[in-house]
Order: structure tokens, then sequence, then C-alpha cells
């Protein structure tokens, strides 16, 4: 950058888009390099070709670097002369001259960087007067940011500035001025395979290791790790990251959470390790429902099955206490079965799932809170979840039985549906049958007794109102039934299905199929009392937990609302809210509210809104932002705007599909609310 070349950003690269964070860890980078006496700080690489004007240099790959110092360089040069603190060796023409600005050069046509037009529009307009800043522009924002940090920046701009000298670059040079630039920036763009969020935790654990410790670590630990997980790595840190946060980081933010938390918490390298170990072969034990007690494997066998993921960081504590020795087995299998009882309701009832994302992420925390020496656990357990209210509700049987007397049972995921047959039917069975295997060979299969097509036989025998029994009772949980028969029977009358090969008189399904068996005909009565009869069984299969625990200090359960994507919260009364990993935030007005937490979004990602506000094809919750000021609109961010007199119901559909947009699951807002008081 002292040279004289100019440097040209070609129009098919991507705008600037570093974020405040990334401008961030530059600084910290940066004052790190000074404190530790660095001779060097690797910055990554330049690829770079020549132009076709004499001294032009056309980036390739790296404008986001350049970018960002060229702005960081501008920051330090106008904030000194603002401050009257230049001197001789330091101030805005040095700086300017030697990093910025071709001074020999004609005016207007003289700086060193030259982006994309819109980028570089608000790039020159920083070497003006600041009422000419394009607040709206990223590179503005940056150019703020390290502007501000200045302020009270730890070290001195001379150290600041040695330390930008200590900067190294790898430089690519591509010197044939007939090579496409675009073909290059393909190929280094889109051939090879991205590093996985596994393989950069690896890189950042090991790469500071002597060789030979590296080698220890990789064999007796890694390989191990890599090994017990499936080779599915990163998604074990991702459960194992949601274990120790109590929140569950995004699946592409994986590696820069574990890096936070482990320079926040690590403790000594090989310690680490081996806690990562004893929680990769708890994490085996789940994938494969091993682990040597039969009554533990088959409810982990029945978890996998359902494809229940979001309670594996809690079932990793859980076993990983077991197989330490500081929970026995009888207390694993009473907590595995309150928490399948509290799945298997919730599924039964239809409660929203968005809210088990929280609730299984903060449980094992919680029972940390509560747990004393003379307490068992699943007696805290059960306290936890039956104390839980709103989203997080834990179904009475009350709840379970109004939802199986109405509810279409078979157009329902096929999977739940499965489990819920097979525990019906295998549950306080000697011989168990192997309901999931015989469903997945085609051997067993869920079918309607009174068929889906009525023939002339079916509706002499369902009588005049064949019609409404027909379509009030079809999928009603009284009419299913698990057979060994073809399918292609089922349209038969009611005493074929009985007496074929493998029908109701020979079925091995002594339970579900003991109406059916005992009876010569088909109709309502008789779907009314067998649905009366699993439903009976379902609430035995499935116990409401008991618990005589109580707290003797009152630790407070969170009774927030836990946002699902649905609810609009009209006519509530908010008092504040919790947000992503923020603290409770008390608030008067929903306005309040939904401004916070769009701000909290902007800061995430600016450009994001940005483009929101500069969209043409303005619909939805698009229209809500804009680049200009009205005095309905409260600005968000330096010259982007957000409309605020919306409804409750415009501000939850809005924040819905922001959270989508951002890849935020709605559980990461929880609202303090009073819903409103109902007249008797």
């Amino acid at each position: 950058m002292r040279g004289s070349s100019r440097f040209y950003i070609p129009v098919y690269q991507r705008n600037y888009d570093w974020h405040i964070d990334n401008c961030k860890r530059l600084l910290e980078d940066l004052i790190t390099t000074h404190n530790e006496k660095r001779k060097t700080h690797f910055f990554g690489s330049l690829v770079v070709k020549p132009g076709s004007l004499h001294q032009e240099t056309i980036i390739i790959d790296g404008q986001q670097r350049l970018t960002t110092v060229s702005l960081l360089l501008l920051a330090i040069g106008k904030w000194l002369k603002d401050n009257e603190l230049e001197d001789r060796q330091i101030n805005l023409e040095k700086i300017t001259n030697t990093f910025l600005i071709d001074e020999w050069a004609k005016p207007g046509n003289n700086y060193r960087l030259e982006s994309n037009p819109k980028d570089f529009e608000a790039y020159k307009k920083l070497f003006d007067k600041p009422k000419y800043y394009i607040e709206s522009s990223n590179i503005t924002r940056n150019y703020h940011y390290f502007y501000d940090q200045l302020e009270h920046f730890p070290i001195s701009i001379s150290d600041l500035l040695d330390a930008y000298r200590k900067l190294e670059v790898m430089i690519v040079n591509l010197n044939s001025p007939e090579d496409d630039p675009q073909l290059i920036f393909e190929s280094l763009n889109s051939t090879g395979l991205s590093l996985t969020d596994a393989d950069r935790i690896r890189n950042f654990l090991l790469m500071d290791e002597e060789q030979t410790e590296q080698e220890f670590l990789f064999n007796y630990f890694w390989e191990p790790i890599e090994e017990r997980t499936n080779y599915d790595v990163s998604e074990f840190f991702r459960y194992y990251l949601t274990l120790k946060l109590a929140k569950t980081p995004n699946r592409n933010q994986i590696y820069e959470v574990f890096r936070d938390y482990y320079t926040t918490y690590s403790v000594d390298k090989r310690e680490f390790f081996e806690q990562l170990a004893e929680y990769a072969f708890a994490y085996q034990q789940i994938l494969e429902n091993h682990t040597g007690n039969r009554t533990i494997d088959v409810i982990l066998y029945r978890f996998n099955q359902l494809e229940v993921t979001v309670i594996r960081p809690f079932l990793m504590a859980i076993l990983r206490n077991y197989n330490e020795h500081i929970i026995n087995e009888n207390e694993v299998a009473k907590i595995l079965r309150i928490i399948e009882n509290y799945i298997a309701r919730r599924m039964i009832t239809q409660t929203p799932s968005n809210a088990l994302n929280k609730i299984m992420a903060t449980l094992y925390r919680d029972l940390m809170k509560h747990q004393k020496e003379d307490i068992s656990p699943s007696e805290v357990i059960a306290f936890i979840l039956l104390n839980k209210q709103r989203s997080g509700y834990f179904p009475t049987d009350e709840d379970v039985q109004n939802s199986l007397e109405t509810r279409d049972m078979y157009n329902v995921n096929s999977k739940f549906r499965t489990y819920f047959f097979e525990r019906l039917e295998n549950t306080n069975h000697v011989e168990t049958l192997n309901i999931y295997g015989g469903i997945e060979s085609g051997d067993i299969s869920v079918e309607h007794i009174m068929p889906q097509k009525l023939n002339s036989i079916w509706k002499n025998e369902l009588g005049e109102s064949y019609q409404e029994i027909h379509a009030n009772y079809l999928n009603n949980l009284g009419n299913l039934t698990l057979t060994g028969y073809n399918s292609k029977y089922s349209n038969r009358p009611f005493k074929e299905k009985k007496n074929i090969e493998k029908g109701f008189n020979e079925s091995h399904f002594s339970f579900l199929n003991q109406i059916p068996k005992a009876t010569n005909e088909w109709g309502k009565e008789e779907i009314v009392k067998r649905r009366n009869q699993l439903i009976d069984q379902a609430l035995m299969v499935w116990p409401m937990p008991e618990t005589t625990y109580q707290p003797i200090e009152s630790i407070e359960e969170s009774n927030l609302y836990i946002y699902d994507g649905e609810e609009t919260y009209t006519g509530y009364r908010i008092k504040g809210y919790i947000f992503v990993d923020e603290d409770y935030q008390e608030v008067t007005t929903w306005r309040e509210m939904f401004i916070q937490v769009i701000k909290r979004l902007a800061r995430v990602n600016p450009n994001k809104i940005m483009e929101l506000a500069s969209s043409r094809l303005k619909s939805g919750y698009t229209t809500l932002f804009t680049d200009y000021e009205d005095t309905r609109r409260t600005e968000i961010i330096p010259g982007i705007y957000l409309k605020t007199s919306i409804s409750n119901f415009g501000k939850m559909n809005c924040l819905r599909q922001l959270f989508d947009l951002f890849d935020i699951d709605y559980s990461e807002l929880q609202l303090d609310a009073l819903a409103p008081k109902v007249e008797s």
C-alpha cells in the first residue's frame, strides 16, 4: 500500500460486507500483536493480477481485508486531526498520502483503492466533511466504528500503526494481463472442499502445539472422537455447545461459538480433551442406543426412531454422569421415562415443538440449580417440567384424552404413528413384537378397519348414517390398527378381515386387535368403544410424573412466553423480554421491544437490513424498511428507518420473517407479557 500502484476491485466482486464483528476482531488482533510484541501477524492472502493500465493492480481475492484496513487508516488520520493530536510523524496528510491517496495523480482520480461504484461512492465521501457521508452504507458504518473505538483505545495511535505495519499477507500474483479474472475468481471460490466446523475446531485446538503433542492429541483423542460420533463431529460439537452454553448455536456459527467458548472457559488442554472424549462416548451410546442397560437402551432406541435430536445435549450430560457413576441406572431410566412421557404427550396433543429447543437446552442447567445430595435427579426433572408454563406446558390427562378423541391419527408423521401404536401394543408385554422392523420391511402396516373406500356391503352394515360415520370416524384412533394382512384386502367386509390369513382372529397384536377379534360387526359403537380402550392404554403408557420435591428456597422458574412464530399477542401487555443471549430487558410497550430486537438484528448483519430498505420489490415486511425518514419511522441504523406504527400482528409477523431471514430460531425470543383478562 506504500507503493504507487492503484488497487481496482472488479465489479463482479461482491459488495463490501465485513461486519462490525470482523472489524472488532481486527482491532483485537492488532492489540494482541502489540501487547505480545509479535514481529508479524498473518492477515491472509491477496490474489492480484496486473491491470490494463500502468501501475493498476486488480484484486481478485482479498478486497474485504484491503478495504477494511483502508477504513481504519482513514479513521486514524481523521481522528488525530479532529482531536488536534497530529504531529510531524503522524498526521492525516502523511497517512493518506502514504497509504490512501496518490498525491501525484489528478484530484478526483487519485484514490489508491477503487471498489464497485456503490461502495466507492461511500468511500470517497469519507474523505470529505461528515455531513456528506452516506450513512446507510456499510463502508460508512465500519468507518464510524473504527473512529469511535479510538476515543478510548487501550494502546496509543503510534503503537496501533506500528502493529498495523506488522500485518503480513501472502501475495499470489497472476502476472499475465490476458488471464480472465472472472474464471480465476470462480476457480478460487468454487473448487475443492470447504473446511467443516469440525476441521476448523481441530486446527484451532492442535495448531499451536508442538509436533509430538499434536500427534498425541490427534491419535489418542481426536480420532476416537471422530469414530464415536460416526464422523459427524460438527454436529457433536453443536450438541456439546448447547449443553455448555444452555442455548443452541446456529449451524453456520459452530466454529465461532466454540472458539469464543474455549477462549473464555478453557482449562488444561489435555483435561479438555479428556472431557470431550467422555461426552463423545456418551454421544456414541445415544447413536447406538447401547449403554449395557436394557431399560435405558430401549428408551434411547425409541428416541432415535422418533428422531427427537433436540434432547441429545441433555442425554449426553445424563449418560456422562451415569458412566462416571454419579447417577445410577435406575435414576437414569426414571429420567428418560419422564422425558419420553413429556415429549409423547406433546406430540399427541400437537403442542408446538418450537419451545422444546430452548427447554431441552436449559434442562441440565436447571437440574444443577436444584440438585442437592439428598434429592433424586428424577424428582427434580419431574418438578421442573411439571412447572413449565405456556409453550413449555406438560399436557394433562384431559388434554391427551380430548386430543385422541377427535384427532386424525392416520395422517400424522409416520415415525410418530409407528411409535404410538408400537407403545400401545408392546407396553407391559413379556414378549415384545418387532413392530419397527415389520413396518420397515412392509410385513406390518397401519390399516383402517372401516376402509377408506366403502363398498356396498360396508354401506349396508353401517346403516343409513354410513356417510356421517365414515366422515367422522375413518381416521379416528378407534378405527386404526396394526395388521399383517395384505393391504389390498383392506376394503373387504369386516367378517372377511377377521377370518383371512393374518386377519384379526390370527393377529399377533393381542391388545390392539382385542376388540376386532371379539366382535362380529364394526360400526360407530365399536369404534368409540375401542377408541376409549386405547385412550386408557395411552394414559397408562405415558403417565403424568409425580414428585414430592419442592425447593426450600424458591428458585424462580421462567414463565416467559417462548415465541413459536405463530402467536401475535394481541391484547397482551408486555413487561420485558429476553432475546438470544442477552439479559432480561425491561420495556413498557411492544414498540420498544420491536425496535430493540430489530436493532440487535441489524448489529448482527446490517447488510441484510440495508438490502430490505433498498429492495425494489416492496411487499410484505420489506415495506417497513426505507432509506428515508418520516414521522412514522424510527432510525434503526444510520440512514435506515423502520415503520413502527403497526399492530402487534404486524410486528410479530415481521419478526417471524426476519428470524427466518437471519436463520434465528423463534424460541430465541422470550416475552414477559400479561394475557388479557377474560370476562367471566
